[in-house]
């Protein structure tokens, strides 16, 4: 007797039609750049426009702790980007104002920060205020800003240094 009660060839009889109409599946683990298709896209000008209206609000920000020079090394590369995409998504667009596009693909992501959570404290914490910096400088709308936007730009030479 098998699990179900049934003697084995009789549960074999009530199994095997239905795996008689089946088709098979082949399942090809390979990934071309072709499987992958834009999630979102900000554009260069949809960034600087608006970069233009952000308003930038100097000193520490509520609730957050002084970042270290590996925070800002993360916002000053791909890697803040790059997380933005696996954690955000295109229904929340919290870097509208940073030109990137974001691609969806077969493999899961893999968030360089650690996870979601700490990539959403580097954002606000850190990343936000270098970045709208940067990209309201690029937009010209950087009156006041100059000097805090040379410091930053600068940030990913002086913490090369540092190393």
């Amino acid at each position: 007797m098998s699990v179900t009660g049934l003697p084995p060839p009789l549960l074999l009889l009530l199994l095997l039609p239905p795996l008689l109409f089946c088709d098979a599946v082949s399942v090809v683990d390979h990934h071309p750049d072709d499987e992958y298709v834009v999630e979102h896209e900000v554009s260069y000008q949809q960034a600087v426009k608006r970069a233009r209206s952000l308003e930038l609000y100097p000193g520490p920000i509520p609730g957050c702790k002084p970042c270290t020079s590996d925070e800002m090394s993360y916002c000053a590369d791909q890697r803040v980007i790059d997380d933005h995409c696996c954690c955000d998504n295109g229904y929340n667009e919290v870097l509208d104002f940073v030109e990137h596009t974001c691609l969806v693909g077969p493999e899961a992501c893999q968030v360089k920060a650690g996870d979601c959570a700490e990539y959403s404290r580097l954002r606000e914490c850190c990343c936000h205020t270098y970045l709208a910096s940067l990209w309201k400088y690029k937009a010209g709308g950087a009156s006041g800003t100059q000097v805090t936007i040379c410091l930053l730009a600068s940030l990913p030479v002086a913490l090369g240094a540092v190393r």
